[in-house]
């Protein structure tokens, strides 16, 4: 975190590409796993969107300055955005696979992801006004497809 108590847009950002290393190592994990052939196949396809989304992130992080937009009270954007961290699906690389070896089913993995894609939609509504005007059109692309996860996970 940063010194002054606020999250960055470059911190937030690599807090994302974090995140996306979890899912990817969740559902690769939960792919691998998946007993249902429809359900293994949509896990794969989820695994292979978070590398995409890591790299997406990876390639913003050095454009990103050191923006910290105003807030309405000391303290409130760190606030946020550290609840969200502590209440996240998966706080580390490592959780989803751990989390997984805890799962007895192909519902109950879907229902985890559903979980760890609405924590990272909130964490992508956080990001896009810590980043450059130019790049919350590419946060707002992201956004849109988390919300596609987000779909075809109910769907299953």
């Amino acid at each position: 975190m940063s010194t002054a108590g606020v999250f960055s847009g470059r911190e937030i950002t690599q807090i994302a590409i974090q995140m996306e290393q979890s899912g990817y190592g969740f559902y690769s994990a939960a792919a691998e796993a998946a007993t249902h052939p429809e359900v293994r196949k949509l896990l794969e396809w989820l695994s292979g969107q978070e590398r995409l989304h890591e790299r997406i992130f990876r390639d913003m992080l050095p454009t990103i300055p050191e923006h910290r937009p105003p807030e309405e009270y000391d303290g409130q954007r760190a606030d946020f955005i550290q609840s969200l961290l502590d209440a996240r699906v998966l706080p580390e690389v490592e959780g989803g696979e751990r989390a997984l070896a805890q799962m007895a089913s192909d519902q109950e993995a879907i229902d985890f992801a559903l979980g760890f894609e609405k924590d990272t939609i909130l964490l992508l509504y956080a990001m896009r006004d810590l980043v450059p005007p130019g790049q919350a059109a590419q946060v707002d692309r992201l956004i849109e497809e988390e919300k596609g996860h987000v779909q075809r996970l109910v769907a299953m």
